[in-house]
């Protein structure tokens, strides 16, 4: 005589099952492009303002950094942060680093330096006229 087949079926033990990592990053549906010398704090401003969001949540919860990682985006920005908008922008992040304001500044003085080569007349001395002082020309 052979044993009835069992009615109750056996299930995996959840426990046994692998623990998988976290899902990728993927690129958000909203990632305007920079303009060609807007600085990074701008920037992420402009993304947030895209999802009509503030900033500090935005830099919470699309970027993930923390309260202090914020104040630091346009000087020094946090490596997960730069990797959390590359990946969400799919822009390089040289980009980013090359937004930060140091970078930026330089990047100012290397196009207001071309401009002014490229068009001397542009830049022409104008008496500055200041109430109850003589007139005086500013040195460049």
């Amino acid at each position: 005589m052979s044993a009835a087949p069992s009615s109750k079926r056996r299930f995996p033990v959840f426990d046994d099952a692998e623990i998988l990592p976290d899902l990728p990053h993927q690129r958000w549906p909203l990632h305007p492009k920079p303009d060609s010398f807007e600085r990074l704090d701008t920037y992420v401003r402009r993304l947030a303002e895209s999802y009509s969001i503030g900033f500090a949540t935005f830099c919470r919860h699309g970027l993930g950094g923390d309260p202090d990682e914020i104040g630091l985006l346009d000087d020094r920005p946090a490596p997960a942060m730069l990797e959390r908008l590359s990946v969400g922008t799919g822009l390089p992040i040289r980009r980013f680093k090359n937004m930060t304001s140091e970078r930026y500044h330089a990047r100012v003085a290397v196009a207001m330096r071309w401009i002014i080569r490229r068009h001397p007349e542009l830049l022409h001395k104008q008496p500055m006229e200041v109430s109850g002082q003589p007139p005086f020309v500013d040195s460049i």
